[in-house]
C-alpha cells in the first residue's frame, strides 16, 4: 500500500513535462506500481475481471502499446519487480473484509438484476493484486527481449540502490510513494504514457510544503510518512481517523509537538488501548531499520543490506531468514518464485480466499488437506538443498476461514525424500534426440509423457550424475525437470514407466493438437479427478449461476462438461468482459487455480533442486531469463469458457428438440449475438470445449478403476455426443 495521504500532498507539489523530455533515459520501474494502474484506472481497468477471474482481456494491448511508446521516445525500461515477504505478519488477514464485503455485495446485486452497480461493486472490490499479474508482464518483456529484474524483497529498496548508485543504473525511478521512504530524492509518480507525459515530485518539495517556515530533516520526513501508515507500518492509531484525509501532514503536526520524536510521540501515547495491543512502537523500529537496511543485489550480485556497513547482526530479525545467494539469484532471474521460499523463511503459509470468497467447505478441503502432499513435497525439495536448519523446519499452513485452526507440513516426514525419489534423471542431449518427438519437442509436457512409452528409450533415462557431463542446453534442463515433477506428481514410477495415470495422461495428451494449446488444461483436469472434485456434484449449493434448464439429468451433464470447459480459455477481443456471469462456475475457478498454483509452487521446486544439486552447468548461461517463463502453469485462466459452454447447453434445454441441426445453429449463434457480443469465434470456441471433453473422456476410460464414477461420464459422453 502507497503511504497513507501521500496522493494529496503530491498533488500540491507535482511537476508534469512531456515524455521527451527523458529521451535516451533508462526507467527503473516499479513493476507493481505500473500494473496496479492499470488494473485501477480507465480505460484500462477492466471492472468485471474479479467476477470472471484470469487475466485482463485488454491488458497485453496497453502494456505492448506502452513499450511501443517508451521504445519511441528512446527511453529504455527496466522493469523491477518485488520478490519475497518482510519476515512474519501480524494478523495476515485483518485488512480481508472490505474485498469479501464487496464481492458478496457485488453478487447480490447481480443477482437482483441491478447490473451497472454490479459491474461498479466488482469494480471496487480491489480482489485482483498487481502480484498476481507479475508472470504475465514478465513473458510480455521476455518476448521484446527487455531486461527485467526481481528483487530479493521490495521493489523499492532495489530501485533505490539503482538509482543512488555512483555507476547510475538507471536515470531515474517511477513508482508508488514508498520509494521516499529509501533516500531517492525524486520519483516519477505518474507515467502517463497514452499522453506521452509524465508527473514526477521531489522529496524537497515535500518536506517544504509539509513544514512550511519549519525545517523538516530527511529523518524527519521519513518518520511521518512511517506514522501515516504504509506497507512498512500500521497507521498510528491516534491518527487513524476515517473522517482525517491527511494523516501525513497531521503525522507532522504530532511530530513537533513531540520533539519530533516517534518514540516521544508513542511514549505520551502509551495508555492508548490500541497502541499497547500493537507494541506500535516495536512495530515502528522493526519497520524502520526494515527501511534503512533493506537487503538489495548489488551490481556484482552480492545479496546484502543498503547500509552493510552499519547493518546490525540481526538483520534477519525485521527482514527474514537468510537464503543462499544462488536461490535469490535464481529468484531475481524469474526461474522460481517466491511463494515456496516465503514458506521456509517464514514457517507459515497463509491461505487468503479466492475471488468467490471461497464458502464452500469443498474449497476448505481442498487447500486445507488435499493439496498439502504437493506443497510438502515442494518443501521437502527445496529444504533438502539448505542450511541443516531448514531440513527439520515444519510449516504451519493459517486459513482465513478457520482462524484457530491450522495444519502443519512436515517435509522431514517424507522418506525417502523427493529429490532422492528423481535423482536417476540425467537425460542427456544424445539420449534426449532418440526420444519419441514425433507429438512435440522437448519442454513440453506432451514430450515428456509421449516419450515414455518407448519402453527402449525408458531404460536409458535411468542413470547417475556425471559430475563431468552435466545437463546444459535449455532442452536438457527443462526435459528432465518435467519428467521428475510427473514422477512426483505419480505418472511415472521407479523404473520410469508410466503408471495407470501417467497412460490415461498420455491418452488425453495425445489426443490434443498441439496447436490448440490444451495439454496444461488436460493435465490439470486430470489432476482434479484424482482428487475428485472433477464432477457434477453441487459443491457450491448458495451460489448462483448452476444449469437450470431441461431434466435433472440435463442439468448433471450441462455442470459436468462446463466445468470441464472452465479449464480452457474463451478468446475474447482486447476489451473489457460483456456477458453473463456466475458465481458457481468463479467457485470452479477458484478449485482450477489453486491446484495450478500448487503444481506450479512444485515444478519451481523441482528445477530449483535440479540446480542447486549441481545437477546441470550454471555458469555462463544466457537463458536464464527462459528457464522459468517456459515452464508450464504459468498462466491463469478466466471461468468465460464453462460459461459459454453451460449458455450454449442451457439453450439447446429450452427447445422440444435440443439435439436437432437447426436448434444447436440457433444456440451458436446466440453467443456472439446475445451472450458475448465481444467473443472473437464462439463456435470455435465450443470446439475447442470439446476437444479438451474428449481428451479428460479418453483418460477416464484408460483409467478405469481409479475413476469411480466413470459410467457417469460415459453417460455425459453419450448425451453431449447428440448436442454438439
Amino acid at each position: 500500500m502507497p503511504v497513507r495521504s501521500f496522493d494529496e500532498l503530491a498533488a500540491l507539489r507535482a511537476q508534469t513535462y512531456p515524455l521527451s523530455a527523458l529521451k535516451d533515459a533508462v526507467l527503473g520501474i516499479e513493476a507493481a506500481h505500473y500494473l496496479g494502474r492499470l488494473l485501477n484506472n480507465p480505460p484500462s481497468k477492466e471492472p468485471l475481471l474479479s467476477a470472471l477471474g484470469g487475466f485482463p482481456f485488454a491488458l497485453r494491448t496497453y502494456i505492448e502499446s506502452d513499450l511501443e511508446t517508451l521504445k519511441r521516445n528512446g527511453i529504455v525500461p527496466l522493469f523491477v519487480f518485488s520478490g519475497m515477504d518482510l519476515a512474519k505478519k501480524d494478523k495476515p488477514f485483518s485488512n480481508l473484509n472490505d474485498s469479501v464485503l464487496a464481492n458478496t455485495r457485488a453478487w447480490e446485486l447481480y443477482d437482483q438484476h441491478q447490473a451497472v452497480q454490479a459491474v461498479e461493486t466488482f469494480g471496487n472490490s480491489a480482489s485482483i493484486k498487481p502480484e498476481s499479474l507479475f508472470r504475465f508482464l514478465q513473458k510480455i518483456l521476455r518476448a521484446r527481449n527487455l531486461e527485467f529484474m526481481v528483487a530479493p524483497y521490495s521493489a523499492w529498496g532495489q530501485l533505490a540502490y539503482l538509482e543512488k548508485h555512483p555507476k547510475q543504473f538507471v536515470d531515474a525511478v517511477v513508482g508508488s510513494s514508498e520509494l521516499f521512504l529509501f533516500d531517492v530524492d525524486k520519483v516519477i509518480t505518474k507515467l502517463d504514457l497514452g499522453a506521452s507525459q509524465f508527473s514526477w515530485l521531489s522529496k524537497r518539495a515535500c518536506q517544504e510544503e509539509l513544514g512550511k517556515s519549519r525545517g523538516i530533516s530527511d529523518d524527519m520526513f521519513i518518520d511521518a510518512c512511517m506514522l501515516s501508515g504504509s506497507s512498512f507500518l500500521p497507521t498510528f492509531p491516534p491518527l487513524d481517523n476515517p473522517r482525517k484525509s491527511d494523516t501525513i501532514r497531521d503525522s507532522i503536526t504530532m511530530m513537533f509537538a513531540f520533539n519530533r520524536s516517534v518514540t516521544a510521540v508513542c511514549t505520551h501515547y502509551q495508555d492508548d488501548a490500541q497502541v499497547q495491543q500493537m507494541g506500535y512502537l516495536d512495530k515502528y523500529k522493526r519497520g524502520r531499520l526494515a527501511v534503512k537496511h533493506h537487503v538489495i543485489f548489488t551490481e556484482d550480485g552480492k545479496v546484502e543490506p543498503l547500509d552493510v556497513e552499519h547493518a546490525p547482526f540481526d538483520v534477519h530479525e525485521f527482514i527474514g531468514q537468510r537464503l543462499p545467494e544462488e536461490l535469490y539469484f535464481y529468484l531475481s532471474k524469474g526461474v522460481v518464485g517466491p511463494n515456496v521460499l516465503n514458506w521456509i523463511t517464514s514457517g507459515e503459509l497463509l491461505e487468503m480466499p479466492p475471488l468467490d470468497n471461497g464458502d464452500s467447505e469443498e474449497y476448505h478441503r481442498l487447500v486445507r488437506d488435499q493439496l498439502s502432499p504437493i506443497r510438502t513435497q515442494a518443501l521437502s525439495l527445496l529444504s533438502q538443498t539448505l542450511h541443516f536448519y531448514y531440513h527439520r523446519k515444519d510449516v504451519t499452513i493459517r486459513f482465513w476461514f478457520d482462524k484457530k485452526g491450522e495444519r502443519v507440513l512436515k517435509p522431514k516426514d517424507l522418506i525417502p525424500p523427493p529429490h532422492e525419489v528423481i535423482a536417476a534423471w540425467h537425460v542427456k542431449g544424445g539420449a534426449l534426440e532418440q526420444a519419441d518427438s514425433s507429438r512435440a519437442g522437448p519442454g513440453t509436457l506432451t514430450f515428456a509423457v509421449h516419450s515414455l512409452r518407448d519402453l527402449s528409450f525408458t531404460a536409458k533415462t535411468l542413470g547417475t550424475k556425471d559430475s563431468a557431463n552435466l545437463l546444459k542446453t535449455k532442452d536438457e534442463i527443462i526435459a528432465n525437470t518435467l519428467w521428475r515433477f510427473i514422477q512426483l506428481r505419480g505418472y511415472v514410477n521407479e523404473k520410469h514407466e508410466l503408471t495407470v495415470w501417467g497412460k490415461a495422461l498420455h491418452s488425453a495428451i495425445s489426443s490434443l493438437d498441439p496447436a490448440d494449446n490444451l495439454e496444461e488444461p488436460v493435465f490439470i483436469g486430470i489432476e482434479l479427478l484424482r482428487l475428485k472434485l472433477l464432477n457434477a456434484d453441487i459443491m457450491f449449493p448458495s451460489y448462483t449461476g448452476v444449469p437450470l434448464r431441461g431434466s435433472e439429468k440435463d442439468k448433471r451433464n450441462c455442470l459436468l462438461v462446463s466445468r470441464v470447459a472452465s479449464l480452457g480459455k474463451l478468446r475474447h477481443k482486447p476489451i473489457g468482459f460483456t456477458g453473463p456471469l456466475s458465481r458457481n462456475h468463479l467457485a470452479y475457478h477458484s478449485m482450477i487455480s489453486a491446484v495450478r498454483n500448487s503444481l506450479r509452487d512444485l515444478i519451481e521446486m523441482t528445477i530449483a533442486s535440479l540446480l542447486l544439486h549441481g545437477d546441470a552447468e550454471r555458469e555462463d548461461r544466457s537463458d536464464w531469463l527462459d528457464l522459468g517463463l517456459d515452464l508450464p502453469f504459468l498462466d491463469d485462466n478466466d471461468c468465460g469458457l464453462g460459461i459459454a459452454m453451460k449458455s450454449y447447453l442451457d439453450e439447446l434445454a429450452m427447445n422440444p428438440e435440443p439435439t436437432s441441426e437447426e436448434t444447436k445453429l440457433q444456440a451458436k449463434s446466440k453467443g456472439p449475438g446475445e451472450w458475448f457480443p465481444h467473443s472473437v469465434d464462439f463456435a470455435g470456441d465450443l470446439q475447442i470445449a470439446w476437444k479438451l471433453w474428449d481428451a479428460i473422456v479418453g483418460a477416464v476410460r484408460v483409467a478405469g478403476k481409479e475413476v469411480k464414477e466413470g459410467e457417469k461420464w460415459v453417460e455425459a459422453d453419450n448425451w453431449l455426443a447428440k448436442r454438439r
